[in-house]
């Protein structure tokens, strides 16, 4: 059924250079003309998937139940990797079947192949299936348009691997996931809740599979960051906290762990990339 304000948001690596974002928001209006489009980031680096697909995770909680979120970061657009529509218990999901949709889909959840011609454009362009494919798609959600007449059910709902996140008795092991325009580095440690003074509560943000907690409150005066050069960063609670010239870990917007400098780029002074080992000691 169709929602009576129906959203759908989007991701991709098409930049705003060329018209390839208004022309998917040109086939959606002409298919959804009610629908409100949302822009969440048109400047995800040209294919990287782990990229957007946290940055999905970032967005999905701040939208409202039944948004379709429409991804286009596709490097094998044209191969025989599939087209997809996943519903869960609140959200849609349009994009490739490449491990987009990693980290925001998580709970029960049916995965379908965008097959069913009635619902594509004629086109057939072998390397804009965001016009051809995904717009459309998106579109017909937006106007009701039910999971199983998209087209049948698959079981392959690929996923990237998971960001190192590992707990121990006194550190939680973790790594470089990327950096933000501002230099900050985000860590794939976390999530961290304020539960009191100088104190925050831990809930993990990726499954921990054999290593579940049960309960971890951490007092931030105790904690150290510890990157691979062997430089321990303190836990600081606002940018303007860390010394000037000095690099300082905090709790993002995310809840996870960023390391930051004030007024200044972390990733230049630490000289960290993507995949590089931290630990939080405490």
């Amino acid at each position: 059924m169709m929602t009576s304000n129906p959203v759908i948001a989007l991701i991709t690596d098409f930049g705003l250079d060329d018209p390839f974002v208004g022309i998917m928001k040109g086939v959606i209006s002409r298919i959804s003309p009610n629908a409100q489009v949302i822009d969440i980031n048109h400047s995800i680096p040209q294919g990287d998937i782990q990229r957007a697909a946290i940055q999905l995770w970032m967005a999905k909680p701040y939208f409202p139940a039944e948004t379709t979120f429409l991804v286009v970061v596709d490097p094998g657009v044209g191969t025989d990797r599939k087209a997809i529509m996943i519903e869960d218990s609140s959200y849609r999901y349009i994009g490739p079947n490449n491990g987009l949709f990693s980290y925001a889909v998580t709970d029960k959840f049916t995965v379908r192949e965008l097959s069913n011609p009635a619902f594509q454009l004629t086109s057939g362009s072998a390397t804009f299936h965001g016009r051809d494919i995904f717009a459309p798609a998106a579109a017909h959600c937006a106007n009701g348009v039910t999971g199983k007449q998209f087209g049948e059910e698959i079981h392959e709902l690929l996923h990237l691997p998971k960001p190192q996140l590992k707990v121990e008795h006194d550190r939680i092991r973790g790594e470089i996931n990327y950096s933000d325009q501002f230099g900050n580095l985000l860590t794939s440690i976390g999530k961290f809740t304020k539960s009191g003074d100088q104190r925050y509560h831990f809930d993990p943000w990726l499954p921990l599979g054999e290593n579940p907690i049960q309960d971890l409150e951490i007092q931030i005066e105790r904690v150290k960051l510890r990157l691979p050069s062997g430089q321990e960063l303190s836990w600081l609670e606002t940018f303007a906290d860390i010394p000037a010239g000095e690099c300082g870990i905090l709790v993002g917007s995310t809840g996870l762990i960023e390391i930051a400098a004030f007024n200044d780029s972390a990733r230049v002074n630490t000289n960290l990339t993507l995949g590089d080992p931290v630990t939080l000691i405490f």
